[in-house]
């Protein structure tokens, strides 16, 4: 009787990710270590094409294959042509990750009209549009997996959040209704907490962050230990609807 073949995560055919937000440093670090095991990677960003470039740079450089495409997640439109660019190029989609996002920090009696419907639209509402998009695609296929970027600040609020806060708790909402809605699809939609890391948008807030909650490890995860969940939880083939906190945060 011959032996089982010993299979692994790569496929004969390679996988497709596609990471909206792939130009800050959560997205970049979860597109890098997707192309590094082989995936077929989308980048897309709107504005910061700079960084975006060198995430698909650091990609193909390693023999990997990625792409940049561009698109305002505010307009369905742009939305919509992102997509077919997409499919036109890999085929197929087998993982769809949100991580675009913005995150001010201003005390809720200092929060703008403006600005709280900017964080909405952008963070909630532009994924509302990517997921509808997405969804006629998974339903075809019958196959594939969404993760979600959220926060715990989403959960349990903090000061100086209210707008990031309440987008990121609805998109809680909206993530585990895509799950049930697309289950029978054998579509996985699951969301991360990935915890605090330095960057643009909140480097401001990062001591704060570190004295101001228990962290029972005293430290916020790595971006790579970050990527490699995601990575992970891509794999997990019964898992959907469900919440992963990725720094030793209690709440």
């Amino acid at each position: 009787m011959p032996h089982s073949k010993n299979t692994s995560h790569k496929r004969d055919t390679p996988q497709k990710i596609l990471v909206f937000g792939g130009s800050g440093i959560i997205g970049r670090a979860i597109a890098r270590e997707f192309g590094q095991q082989g995936w077929g990677v989308g980048v897309h960003y709107h504005r910061n094409r700079t960084s975006a470039e060198e995430t698909v740079a650091t990609i193909t450089q390693s023999d990997g294959n990625a792409r940049l495409y561009q698109a305002d997640v505010e307009d369905p439109l742009q939305i919509e042509k992102l997509f077919q660019s997409f499919l036109q190029d890999y085929g197929s989609l087998n993982l769809l990750v949100w991580a675009a996002g913005v995150a001010p920090s201003t005390l809720l009696t200092k929060t703008t009209s403006e600005e709280w419907g900017q964080t909405l639209q952008t963070n909630l509402t532009g994924a509302f549009h990517v997921l509808r998009e997405a969804g006629p695609i998974f339903e075809q296929q019958r196959d594939g997996a969404v993760i979600v970027i959220g926060s715990l600040s989403g959960e349990q609020g903090m000061t100086g959040q209210a707008a990031y806060a309440a987008s990121k708790a609805g998109l809680m909402g909206l993530m585990r209704t895509t799950a049930q809605e697309w289950g029978s699809w054998n579509i996985r939609v699951n969301a991360i907490f990935p915890g605090w890391h330095s960057s643009p948008l909140s480097a401001s807030g990062m001591d704060a962050a570190l004295t101001q909650h228990s962290h029972i490890l005293n430290r916020t995860p790595s971006l790579n230990q970050v990527a490699a969940s995601v990575f992970q939880l891509a794999l997990a083939q019964d898992i959907s609807g469900q919440v992963w906190n990725l720094d030793s945060r209690i709440w």
